[in-house]
């Protein structure tokens, strides 16, 4: 078992796509995200590791809407142990529009971790971080 700072490190990365220190290019995305990563989003839709890549470029570039842009707020942050080299990070991610639950599956690569799925799902009934939040 690793020290916990090791899983704080992995709860301080979320939300994942968007820390420009952690990913500010194609190389850094590539570092960071594992080459056989998928993403189901809050819609259900399924998202290739190419499509996730495209939006975070994007974001980057000015090219595409930064979902998190009016601000949002972590609640309810753990990660667990899955296996020796697999962890889950959960939290709840509350921004101005809705609440999410949101999960991510990190794989241990040597030293570093990458992404491996993304699922977030919304929660119906929740209130919406306000502008007083």
């Amino acid at each position: 078992m690793k020290s916990s700072s090791q899983w704080h490190e992995l709860i301080r990365r979320e939300p994942i796509f968007h820390h420009p220190e952690l990913i500010w290019d194609a190389g850094s995305f590539d570092e960071q995200i594992a080459e056989d990563f998928n993403e189901v989003g809050a819609s259900g839709r399924r998202y290739s590791r190419s499509e996730v890549k495209e939006v975070v470029l994007g974001r980057l570039e000015g090219t595409h809407a930064d979902s998190l842009a009016d601000g949002y707020r972590i609640e309810e942050a753990e990660s667990r142990i899955l296996a020796d080299d697999v962890a889950q990070v959960l939290y709840t991610l509350c921004t101005p529009g809705r609440v999410t639950r949101r999960s991510t599956l990190y794989r241990r690569r040597g030293s570093a971790w990458q992404a491996v799925f993304h699922q977030g799902t919304v929660i119906e009934g929740e209130t919406a971080l306000s502008s007083d939040d």
